[in-house]
């Protein structure tokens, strides 16, 4: 159940976007209903061997995307 728990939550977490785009990946379609009640569905769906691949794909759409610097090489070169 905790594994359930920590998914559900951070399904909550992420935007509605990207929480469309895990269920289509998983479904193939993307759902319609109230937001709380799609992630409670997708949880319990889940078979307890998928939880933790779920987990770490959630995850990375928490996790901050670096910035990459750009270097103007015209200004570094005078």
């Amino acid at each position: 159940m905790q594994k359930r728990n920590r998914l559900e939550a951070m399904l909550r977490k992420i935007t509605d976007e990207q929480f469309s785009a895990v269920w289509k990946e998983t479904y193939g379609y993307i759902p319609e209903g109230e937001r709380a009640d799609l992630a409670r569905d997708f949880v319990a769906e889940q078979y307890d061997g998928e939880l933790d691949g779920d987990i770490e794909r959630v995850k990375s759409l928490l996790k901050p995307v670096s910035k990459l610097k750009v270097k103007n090489r015209s200004l570094a070169s005078r």
